[in-house]
């Protein structure tokens, strides 16, 4: 599938706090917003002095993100070109593929596993992140989730297989190997988040069974959320002041809104999210004329999860 996300729409927002020029290079602006914002290349405290204080009157944030456009396909992958086959179809269509849905919506376009975050607090409520990457029945877990730069990120590994875990960092095109860990079965470990200069996505595969995938993005602060089922959000205890409101999926353009609140104040903002650019090459999403390796005797039924599209 295509990466989609692209930043130069929001860097104008960042423009008097930078003091740039929108006309300069992508990668300079892009970093210099992101040591800012989204924590690139140092530490929070280093550069943006995020401060943890005790916030008695903050104001909370709610909304909704919905997905504009028919809803992208999903990908399927067919379960014999990977190893434990047996273990990993645990959870599959029934016929032998597994289906990695990256576009979890509901009938009224709430959009699920969008990342919500706020950008340019300075100093509020404890920022206490601990991502994880937990793998049960050869699937990764969350499907998105906010990490944080030089700071540890857990891997657990619940299986009875073993799983080899790779983790990136990308800037548009542009994919950095950050880590590549072996887990054999039902261990954890421990990496330590090394972002690139000039990225601020994270990326994580398995090595052994291509349809484990999952993402990330790096924040600065810990006024951030991810969307329901129903697409709905809600960041409480946000000092009262003037902040940019983000909305992230890794197969979309960022989008953002400015949001005013006051001290024990109340406010409302909806994303609406566009589909249109989402490009599934072909052979993720054909049904038809599969390599029909597995005869339907060898076919179990899944004893987790029967997914369908």
């Amino acid at each position: 599938m295509r990466f989609q996300t692209n930043i130069s729409n929001i860097i104008p927002l960042f423009a008097n706090v930078l003091r740039v020029d929108e006309k300069m290079p992508l990668l300079i602006v892009a970093h210099g917003l992101f040591l800012l914002s989204f924590v690139v290349g140092v530490s929070t405290r280093e550069v943006f002095g995020y401060e943890e204080v005790v916030v008695t009157s903050g104001a909370t944030l709610s909304g909704k993100v919905t997905l504009k456009g028919p809803v992208p396909p999903t990908r399927i992958f067919h379960l014999v070109f990977s190893p434990n086959s047996a273990f990993c179809g645990g959870i599959s269509d029934g016929k032998g593929n597994r289906l990695l849905k990256e576009f979890q919506v509901v009938p009224d376009g709430g959009f699920r596993d969008v990342v919500v975050a706020v950008v340019g607090v300075e100093k509020g409520k404890p920022f206490t992140l601990a991502p994880k990457v937990d793998i049960e029945h050869c699937r990764i877990l969350p499907f998105v989730t906010p990490v944080r730069n030089q700071y540890p990120i857990s891997l657990v590994n619940r299986d009875p297989v073993h799983h080899d875990i790779q983790g990136y960092t990308l800037n548009g095109s542009y994919t950095f190997a950050m880590f590549n860990r072996p887990l054999i079965p039902e261990s954890t470990a421990s990496e330590k988040m090394r972002m690139r200069n000039g990225h601020y996505l994270f990326r994580t595969q398995c090595g052994v069974h291509d349809f484990m995938q999952s993402w990330g993005i790096a924040v600065g602060n810990p006024y951030f959320v991810i969307t329901g089922e129903d697409g709905r959000f809600e960041i409480s205890d946000l000092p009262a002041g003037e902040y940019d409101l983000i909305a992230w999926h890794p197969y979309l353009d960022i989008v953002s809104q400015r949001v005013q609140v006051s001290e024990n104040g109340k406010a409302t903002v909806n994303f609406e999210m566009n589909a249109s650019g989402v490009e599934i090459p072909l052979y993720s999403r054909q049904k038809e004329y599969r390599l029909e390796t597995l005869q339907s005797d060898q076919i179990l039924p899944p004893a987790v999860e029967l997914q369908k599209e």
